[in-house]
């Protein structure tokens, strides 16, 4: 298992957060993908990048999506469409 260095944590972990009506988060598929550029390492497996992410993030008060496709846009147009 790679050991990531605690700052590129946190500087993804930043790079990523979204601030939405529904609260911070941080998307693993997109941050496993800057993580991966930042580092180098496009070797470990993405569970093993996303589980020290996502302890990070978690650390950070951020809530952790696991999207399944890296790059994923994701929509909260339908969240924040008015009642």
């Amino acid at each position: 298992m790679h050991s990531f260095e605690m700052v590129d944590l946190l500087y993804v972990v930043e790079a990523c957060r979204h601030d939405r009506v529904v609260g911070n988060f941080v998307s693993m598929a997109e941050g496993v993908e800057e993580l991966r550029v930042l580092t180098g390492d496009f070797v470990s497996p993405d569970d093993v990048v996303a589980n020290a992410l996502s302890t990070v993030a978690l650390a950070r008060g951020c809530s952790v999506l696991f999207d399944e496709q890296a790059g994923a846009e994701i929509h909260f147009d339908v969240l924040t469409a008015k009642s």
